[in-house]
């Protein structure tokens, strides 16, 4: 494994760990100004920081206790392939999810493309509507 593919695997711990302490800051540590974000099962894609911001902000008025938790990770140069088990509703609801995530050279997320279920059924609408 290479020098940089190690590095994204930590950032990946990175990611995980700011999505269930502090999601906010997820998106400002974890996701470059100009990410894309797609929601590949809706082909949905949010673009930038900001309209992160308005999902997120979202999930988490529906459901603060909502959890994540990295399974598995496969690196490959500036992508990490990632599985997930999340739950929601204290823990009582398990989705299980898979986000391909490609850094750029600073460490940032530039493109999230994921793939999981919608326990809070927030995803049948646009926040930016």
């Amino acid at each position: 494994m290479s020098l940089l593919e190690e590095r994204n695997m930590e950032l990946v711990k990175h990611w995980e760990w700011t999505w269930n302490n502090d999601v906010m800051r997820m998106v400002d540590e974890c996701y470059a100004e100009d990410c894309e974000v797609s929601d590949m099962l809706r082909n949905r894609t949010f673009h930038g920081r900001e309209e992160l911001r308005l999902i997120e902000k979202q999930m988490m008025a529906i459901d603060a206790s909502r959890r994540l938790t990295v399974v598995n990770m496969v690196a490959a140069g500036n992508t990490v392939a990632v599985e997930t088990n999340g739950t929601r509703d204290g823990g009582k609801v398990l989705t299980k999810g898979c986000a391909v995530l490609t850094f750029n050279d600073e460490g940032l997320i530039v493109i999230d493309h994921s793939y999981g279920g919608d326990p809070t059924n927030l995803a049948e609408s646009d926040p930016r509507a």
